[in-house]
């Protein structure tokens, strides 16, 4: 199949390009189906962050998700923080994330 956002190399993202491919396709042929995305990283940035949160939202929230309602309670209170502190908690999740990456890559 011939489609305009075709990648052509596999990364972190092809599994955000497959669930945008399999929500957006309603039977039509490849010239008609269009899914939003280009297959350019650099075009697509946006639209990945935003599906990325989209499908994660809609994971931890799913029923069948066992600390679906551990996430709901402590989504509400991170909501009720002022933004100076969601701001500071994000940032300390980027960098313990960043120092992890950098753990490993010493191993």
């Amino acid at each position: 199949m011939n489609i305009s956002w075709q990648v052509e190399q596999a990364g972190t993202d092809c599994g955000i390009y497959l669930m945008r491919h399999m929500e957006s396709y309603m039977g039509e042929s490849e010239r008609r189906w269009e899914c939003g995305l280009t297959g350019k990283k650099a075009g697509d940035v946006t639209a990945i962050l935003e599906l990325r949160m989209k499908y994660m939202a809609r994971l931890l929230t799913a029923d069948f998700n066992k600390y679906k309602s551990m996430i709901v309670t402590d989504f509400e209170a991170f909501r009720k923080l002022d933004i100076l502190e969601q701001t500071m908690i994000l940032q300390q999740s980027a960098e313990n994330r960043k120092k992890k990456r950098k753990t490993r890559g010493r191993r």
